[in-house]
């Protein structure tokens, strides 16, 4: 049976969390795979995708512009509705048997909308979790409009079926990142340094000596205060003495405000122990939070990745504040003192025993079988005897 598959990358992390997935599918020969690249990955000071794809030997089928920038709310559901007017156009014209869509960024909505009204079937990936924040409702309703449900954890397995999806449809895959982490920890290379393949700015960093890795996003709901939230961030890593690799925020409402604040920690004060960075690939990203102290910030990756590597984290705010996690993580609010003690405490305890939450390293082919053998097609509606009334 031959089966005809997009997917639609949309933001830098993408990659990282379906890499073995596209791969796997991308060397079965009974699959046609059909990669669209789109929205904040198509924006170069946020990371483009295109080049690292290519480089990886995958080919991309469609190229979209559809971000409006702005850092605002409205800004993001502009960016939505025009998502949705090029994404059909372009699913319209391939007619895959089903969309691969991922987690719960706004775009993902987008996708998901073009392809239920266009009668194809929607798998996506990451359902079932919940962090509280505008994503949360991004997630869940995109569960509702989906048809295969590739999810990370037993728990999500719950929330799934919880909403009403139908058991045979969900399946518990683990993450595909986690394949990354599993491959990095086998090739064990403890000697990576960064800046000898990205050029990056500001200090140089002695990666034989402990370092953080500092990734902050801007939550939605809060984005009007963001720069005064990351500078409470700025001033804590500022006032200890570590160094630390920092990157550029997602671009989401509010990210504005947080990068204005790093660029002028970065220029006005020129610390001599901070390199900041766009983006990497994510093979070599992973390997730089693999050898690092602690991952501070409130990325998911200091939740997901990082409880699979047993990586100390420092996860600030509410961005992540109902999301499944390891013993790896240390929450704290987002204040100076409270970050500052934080580190403190995660750097003196350091590796913590590996998790297996989001699953144990071989999800990618896991979902590309579930796929390559299942017949493809649009869930029905519930019947009334189906609903728990």
């Amino acid at each position: 049976m031959s089966t005809h598959v997009a997917i639609c990358l949309t933001s830098r992390g993408n990659y990282a969390r379906t890499g073995t997935l596209l791969h796997a599918l991308d060397s079965d020969p009974d699959t046609q795979l059909d990669i669209i690249v789109a929205g904040a990955s198509m924006i170069r000071k946020y990371g483009t995708l295109s080049e690292l794809l290519r480089e990886d030997g995958l080919e991309i089928e469609r190229e979209l512009y559809n971000v409006l920038e702005g850092g605002t709310p409205v800004a993001s559901a502009k960016t939505t509705g025009l998502g949705m007017i090029e994404f059909t156009s372009v699913l319209d014209e391939l007619d895959p048997d089903g969309v691969i869509t991922i987690a719960d960024r706004y775009e993902t909505m987008s996708v998901t909308l073009a392809a239920s009204y266009l009668n194809i079937p929607v798998i996506h990936t990451q359902g079932g979790e919940i962090t509280g924040s505008i994503d949360e409702k991004v997630r869940h309703a995109t569960t509702k409009m989906a048809d295969y449900h590739f999810v990370s954890t037993e728990k999500s397995v719950d929330v799934v079926e919880g909403l009403g999806e139908e058991t045979d449809r969900v399946f518990l895959t683990g993450c595909p990142s986690i394949d990354l982490v599993e491959d990095i920890e086998q090739n064990d290379d403890n000697r990576y340094d960064p800046q000898e393949d990205y050029a990056g700015v500001g200090a140089q960093i002695d990666i034989d000596e402990d370092y953080l890795v500092v990734q902050y996003h801007p939550v939605a709901t809060e984005y009007m205060s963001e720069y005064d939230r990351t500078w409470e961030l700025i001033n804590a890593v500022d006032d200890l003495d570590v160094q630390a690799f920092w990157f550029w925020p997602n671009m989401d409402a509010g990210t504005n405000q947080v990068s204005k604040a790093i660029r002028e920690y970065r220029d006005q004060r020129s610390p001599d122990d901070v390199r900041f960075y766009i983006n990497m690939h994510p093979d070599d990203y992973l390997t730089l939070v693999s050898n690092s102290a602690c991952m501070v910030g409130n990325s998911s990756v200091g939740i997901r990745e990082c409880s699979y590597l047993g990586k100390p984290t420092v996860n600030i705010g509410g961005r992540q504040q109902m999301r499944e996690r390891g013993p790896n993580v240390l929450d704290v609010d987002c204040n100076t003192e409270d970050i500052k003690k934080g580190i403190e405490q995660q750097l003196s305890v350091g590796p913590y025993e590996r998790s297996t939450l989001y699953g144990n390293g071989n999800t990618g082919e896991k979902m590309k079988e579930i796929i390559s053998q299942t017949d493809l097609t649009m869930k029905q509606p519930m019947k009334p005897e189906q609903l728990n009334l």
